[in-house]
């Protein structure tokens, strides 16, 4: 089986401190969450952004989807790619990334999306098992404050792997994360708490006991002490899992 590199592009949740926000680059071809720091980040930590074929969205919370009009922006300028990059999010992502690149470029966006992108979207409508050009995953919807938000499950390089973006505690999420090679879960507050649409170190602790491979935390709003069998990311750090 091979190993694959996680790229940390952010860990940091939407009030994190000195951290940039959640992104990470699998496998130099997946992103998963799209914040608006994402795109500096890539080139910071010298990627291949033409390479990247597959976008997650877990949900429309502006530290997880507002990098879309930064990311159409490169391809109106400075990158093109021969094949399509698709675009995985809750129902409605369309119409929400036309809306961002209107707002922020309208000058460009009366001519439609970047001549030098063709945009794939696939809208998860519910649970299951979905298709993105050749990558098949499994999308769970997770607990966070009522709005669509999704887990998602997939192979790449051999490697199975869990994300579970913003979630609280809900059974879907060890649904999840069961089985997984590599699990990367958020991990908003570092200690103990009664939020509801997040995660807390008691309840990623619990993952790290049920996981039988490698564990990432992203989304940090600080520094958590140190979880045995859990890797707390770091801003510019690969991995290889």
């Amino acid at each position: 089986m091979d190993r694959v590199t996680v790229t940390c592009l952010g860990s940091g949740a939407a009030l994190g401190e000195r951290r940039m926000w959640s992104s990470l680059l699998v496998d130099r071809t997946i992103l998963l969450d799209l914040p608006p720091t994402a795109v500096p980040q890539l080139y910071r930590v010298g990627a291949d952004i033409a390479a990247i074929e597959h976008v997650f969205i877990s949900h429309f919370h502006a530290d997880h989807s507002f990098g879309i009009p930064f990311f159409l922006l490169l391809y109106q300028f400075t990158v093109s790619r021969d094949r399509p990059v698709y675009m995985i999010g809750p129902p409605g992502l369309e119409e929400r990334a036309t809306t961002l690149y209107k707002l922020a470029w309208p000058e460009l966006a009366k001519h439609g999306f970047p001549a030098g992108l063709t945009l794939a979207f696939v809208e998860v409508a519910g649970d299951g098992v979905h298709r993105a050009g050749d990558l098949e995953f499994t999308a769970l919807r997770m607990e966070h404050f009522g709005i669509a938000t999704y887990g998602y499950r997939f192979t790449t390089s051999g490697r199975k792997f869990a994300y579970t973006g913003d979630t609280g505690e809900c059974p879907q999420l060890h649904q999840l994360v069961a089985g997984a090679d590599v699990v990367i879960t958020e991990l908003t507050h570092p200690s103990p708490t009664d939020d509801p649409g997040h995660l807390d170190v008691a309840a990623v602790t619990q993952i790290a006991h049920e996981a039988s491979g490698t564990v990432l935390a992203t989304h940090m709003s600080a520094t958590p002490a140190a979880i045995p069998g859990v890797v707390l990311c770091r801003d510019g750090e690969t991995y290889v899992v």
